[in-house]
């Protein structure tokens, strides 16, 4: 039977930003005002697409939709990994959709697989390939639940040995761009057509033959439109999308057909500002499309098997018509940010990762060839360690599936520490490290940090001291940053003093634990520490600390006990100390004496000061003591209180100084009555006028946050009591005091609780009209409540 089938592929994907020491993200100034990229681009776009808002006429959002559930996604482990750990209700709403999927679908779900961390497959070797691959079908297993019918390559560049080995593991198609296919024919005939200005018919699967007898189906997206979604305005419309990819279906008919897309998922949302709410539209219009179907890869090509074969070019990719070049030369590709820098420095880069990887890999695979029964085998399944995040169960049943025989203490250690070298070796060519316009750039110093942590790991487990090599080729790769010469000098200045060493590491536990925080080397999971801490002093003008930690990390077994102290009488005035074990008595007596911090007592082994700390512990300090600039301003203003209220009731002018003390007390005075649920609108009224009046502007995103913070535990506590209206009468009490003061409210998450109300709201009408006071009055609170967070009342949700 005839269909007309369309699909839309998001790959959404974002590469390892983890510290490769401590196995968090680090806090990114360019990712402002978030804490890092990851962060950033979930509350932009990964989020919203789990709850994609549709609005009515009114502007008001009739419905919400988890995009992922009606579209073919790409589940890259580097982001769900961190999604998992962060943002477990994103990466619980993304699971659903897929299993969501599968029951729309005849058991074929919308996710894929993914490459583990996005390495430009052609440009590694056949033992990565294979690791890239094995890994990923396993981390999307885990995930998942089900065994992946898809993958997709990074930047879809392809080559016949990677697409063998994902056959070879059981995946049955991949989605490339249409310029990477070269010849086809109709399957059974010998007469092969070449393929040019990508005229490819992208209606139908391919068969792709590979030398070892295997076989692979290839879909080639419509290029044309994905170039509009992703570098156009057909975002702009949500109607007009849905349009855009109906009129691709070809005129006449006479077979089925399939209309597909694929762009980066960033699109729906980061890169486009509401791309996610177009998409929503777009995925709704084509659902009530009498002539098409929404449709996943793997559900089409169950029900369509290619009719025609393909062979394609191979080192191709769909972002450098070039080939594979971006990714090892100045080809010429670049981000448009820089137009007029050069790329040179690409080349260097690619030789010294290959260096450092072609160097360990035949020296690991004879170490561990000593230690392991089978060698591949374990290093197919190593990909379980860092599942269980390295747990001591989960590396004791990896040692006992894959040892031969019982090791020692130091064998475990040899033998974690080799498996963990080989991952930062696979992390180190990651793709991003070559996309953007300069080694100075975040993707590049990223790759080389995973590249150093390789050749640290390889001193300690191989006796190989690579980085001088690794630096002289790196001397080659000229900057475009004044500020950087060469990749040596950002090698110098931007990766060698941020090595996170087991003494590092202690003297950072020292240093959160004096303002009470954890340590990211604790919450990542990384490392087990213990701490002692005999001595402490929080006076008001000093902070001191001075104790015993004791460390063992989990993805090396290396371990050791340090003494350490952290003397802080200010951000500027900070200084660490640690050492292997010393006399506890001698440093206490130091610390407790008269001297200034920065006189900090002899026996340290490292010494480390202000600006020794890394942007991640700079923000710690300072967002922890943030509190502290509150509690001073307050504290000036009460003991101004009188002055400033004297020269307000005789009419003089108020100075500069005392107006923005003023501002500040009466905004948290207005934060007070939000935190009440605004039970005195008037109140309000009148302390927001008083401010105008003296021309002092509020506090607006401290304000805005907190009356969020209040609506959002409001529609809570609603759901939490769904008979009681006095948490819904709060919301528009706090929305109309809102907007006096135009604060720019974050609604995202209370309109999806208000959303989850609406089959609670049909019932309590059919109680109202049954003549139950109490449903009644609730019905009118949730309507009004519902109005003021912008969420139709009238349509409920959509039933499948």
């Amino acid at each position: 039977m005839e269909e007309r089938a369309v699909c839309i592929h998001g790959h959404f994907y974002q590469p390892s930003r983890e510290n490769p020491w401590l196995g968090e993200v680090g806090m990114q100034r360019s990712a402002a005002p978030y804490h890092d990229w990851n962060e950033r681009v979930t509350a932009e776009c990964y989020a919203p697409n789990t709850a994609a808002r549709i609005l009515n006429a009114d502007g008001l959002i009739e419905e919400i939709v988890n995009t992922y559930a009606r579209i073919s996604f790409t589940a890259a482990p580097t982001l769900l990994s961190w999604l998992a750990r962060h943002r477990q209700e994103v990466y619980e709403a993304i699971l659903a959709a897929d299993r969501e999927s599968q029951e729309r679908h005849a058991g074929h779900g919308s996710a894929i697989a993914c490459c583990y961390n996005h390495v430009i497959m052609p440009l590694t070797t056949r033992r990565d390939k294979r690791t890239q691959v094995v890994w990923g079908v396993r981390d999307f297993v885990e995930r998942f639940g089900r065994r992946p019918e898809g993958m997709w390559l990074p930047e879809t560049a392809v080559d016949l040995e990677t697409l063998d080995l994902m056959a070879e593991a059981g995946i049955r198609f991949t989605i490339l761009a249409p310029h990477q296919a070269a010849r086809v024919r109709e399957i059974g005939t010998a007469t092969w057509t070449e393929v040019t200005d990508d005229n490819v018919d992208t209606t139908m699967p391919y068969l792709c033959r590979l030398p070892s007898g295997r076989r692979i189906s290839v879909f080639f997206y419509n290029a044309g439109i994905s170039q509009e979604v992703a570098f156009g305005d057909l975002l702009s419309s949500g109607e007009r999308f849905a349009e855009r990819l109906v009129e691709a279906f070809s005129a006449g008919g006479g077979r089925s057909e399939l209309v597909h897309i694929a762009t980066d998922g960033e699109t729906y949302g980061h890169h486009h500002k509401f791309g996610d709410m177009a998409l929503a539209y777009c995925l709704r219009s084509l659902e009530s499309h009498q002539n098409v179907n929404l449709t996943v890869y793997g559900a089409y090509l169950a029900s369509h098997p290619p009719t025609h074969e393909v062979i394609v070019r191979e080192e191709t990719s769909w972002s450098c018509p070039h080939g594979i070049e971006r990714w090892r030369r100045d080809c010429g590709c670049n981000s448009g940010a820089h137009p007029t820098w050069s790329q040179a420095w690409r080349g260097p880069l690619r030789e010294a990762i290959v260096m450092v990887r072609d160097t360990i890999a035949p020296r690991s695979d004879e170490a561990l060839t000593g230690i392991l029964d089978d060698p591949v085998a374990a290093r197919d399944d190593a990909i379980s360690l860092v599942l269980d995040n390295w747990s001591d169960e989960g590396v004791e049943a990896f040692i006992s599936r894959h040892a031969a025989g019982n090791l020692s203490a130091e064998e475990r250690q040899h033998l974690l520490a080799l498996l963990e070298m080989e991952r930062q070796a696979l992390l180190m060519q990651t793709s991003c490290g070559w996309f953007f316009d300069d080694i100075a750039e975040p993707g590049s110093v990223q790759v080389i940090r995973h590249a150093k942590r390789a050749i640290d790991l390889a001193r300690q487990a191989l006796g190989l001291d690579l980085e001088p090599a690794f630096v002289e080729i790196l001397r080659r790769a000229a900057s475009n940053n004044p500020r950087h010469t060469t990749g040596a000098e950002v090698y110098a200045t931007r990766v060698r003093p941020r090595v996170f060493d087991p003494p590092r590491i202690a003297v950072g536990v020292a240093l959160y634990a004096l303002f009470g925080l954890d340590h990211p080397a604790t919450t990542s999971g990384m490392y087990a520490i213990q701490e002692e801490w005999p001595y402490r002093l929080n006076a008001s003008d000093r902070r001191r600390i001075m104790g015993r930690v004791h460390l063992r990390s989990r993805a090396t077994g290396e371990a050791g006990i340090y003494d350490t102290a952290a003397l802080f009488d200010g951000l500027d005035r900070l200084i660490l100390g640690v050492n292997d074990p010393c006399d506890y008595e001698a440093i206490r007596e130091a610390l407790a004496g008269p001297e200034p911090a920065w006189t900090i007592p002899a026996g340290f082994s490292r010494i480390y000061t202000s600006a020794d700390l890394s942007d991640e512990e700079r923000w710690a300090i300072a967002n922890d003591m943030t509190p502290t600039i509150e509690e001073a301003v307050c504290g000036v203003y009460l003991d101004e209180s009188t002055l400033i209220r004297t020269l307000k009731e005789l009419g003089i002018p108020l100075p500069g100084a005392a107006v923005h003390l003023l501002a500040h007390a009466r905004s948290r005075y207005l934060a007070a009555i939000f935190d009440e649920g605004c039970q005195d609108p008037d109140r309000f009224m009148a302390v927001a006028k008083d401010l105008e009046t003296l021309n002092a502007a509020p506090d607006i995103p401290y304000l805005a946050a907190v009356a969020g913070r209040r609506i959002e535990e409001s529609i809570r506590a609603a759901a939490a009591r769904p008979d009681d209206p006095a948490p819904l009468e709060e919301i528009p009490r706090i929305v109309g005091c809102a907007r006096l003061l135009a604060l720019p409210l974050d609604l995202w998450e209370s309109q999806n609780i208000c959303i989850g109300l609406r089959r609670h709201h049909t019932e309590m009408c059919e109680r109202a009209g049954r003549g139950n006071a109490g449903a009644k009055r609730w019905v009118e609170a949730y309507r009004r409540a519902a109005v003021c967070l912008g969420v139709c009342v009238v349509c409920g949700v959509r039933e499948e």
